[in-house]
């Protein structure tokens, strides 16, 4: 039997999710937060990244955590598991020199 490997769920992924079931337009959203509509709609597809004040501003429109929309998929990822058992290593040798 194989694995079903996890979608890992980007910020931008969640921030449209999160807008289309309030059932609001990009229009909208822009209006509430006052960011402009081409940001909102590049950050929805994932061609800019979410700064720490706008999902501070996006989380309150949304009512979450800002971290809930900073890290949708939770702080563990196992697309990551091997750089981070590397640096958990590389530290362990460090701490032992």
């Amino acid at each position: 039997m194989s694995r079903k490997s996890r979608m890992v769920l980007t910020p931008g992924n969640l921030v449209k999710e999160l807008r289309l079931k309030k059932g609001w337009t990009l229009k909208q959203l822009s209006e509430i937060t006052s960011m402009a509509v081409t940001n909102l709609s590049s950050i929805e597809n994932n061609k800019s990244r979410i700064s720490d004040d706008r999902a501070i501003i996006l989380a309150t429109a949304f009512d979450v955590k800002p971290e809930f929309i900073l890290f949708p998929n939770g702080y563990v990822r196992e697309d990551l598991q091997n750089k981070i058992e590397l640096v958990k290593k590389r530290v362990r040798l460090l701490e032992k020199a």
